[in-house]
């Protein structure tokens, strides 16, 4: 009977390891590189299929410390966030920042104007965390976060960020 307990520990002991891995700079810059953008005769289509999409109901995003970004797969969008901020990369660390509103006919958009809703991100690692900054003008912190966990479905992959600070 020990025997089994031993052979169970020392086969879920790696998994457990394993499913605790933080996610690193590489993967999120992996995730930022598929989610470029194409443009079209030199204009991007807002909102793309690859934004960052965060839940914006009841200003979640500008409020909550925990926020959840949904990067959808196969051309699909998020079809349960009614209201929305987005990330829509145009070029690697290089973004426009939205808001939708789905739910209402006829939905809405703030239109993105250059260099106000222009930002770049950087993603870096310290003491075994990975953060990202997201900076306006390349040099002013506006929000920083602290990613806790990437996790992938067949629909979409989603990104765990904490907040560090709000810079707004």
């Amino acid at each position: 009977m020990n025997n089994y307990k031993l052979i169970y520990i020392l086969f879920l002991f790696p998994i457990c390891l394993f499913a605790q891995i933080k996610p690193t700079k590489y993967t999120l810059q992996k995730i930022v590189k598929n989610s470029v953008v194409e443009m079209k005769n030199g204009k991007l289509s807002l909102p793309s299929n690859k934004s960052w999409e965060f839940n914006n109901i009841d200003s979640l995003y500008f409020k909550k410390d925990t926020l959840n970004a949904f990067v959808c797969k196969k051309g699909t969008k998020h079809k349960s966030l009614c209201e929305v901020v987005d990330w829509t990369f145009y070029r690697k660390n290089a973004l426009i920042f939205g808001q939708s509103s789905n739910c209402k006919e006829p939905p809405t958009r703030k239109v993105s104007r250059n260099p106000e809703d222009y930002y770049t991100i950087t993603i870096y690692t310290v003491e075994n965390e990975t953060m990202i900054d997201v900076l306006r003008f390349d040099k002013m912190i506006v929000e920083s976060f602290i990613v806790i966990e990437v996790s992938e479905t067949e629909d979409y992959t989603e990104i765990k960020l904490v907040r560090r600070f709000n810079g707004n």
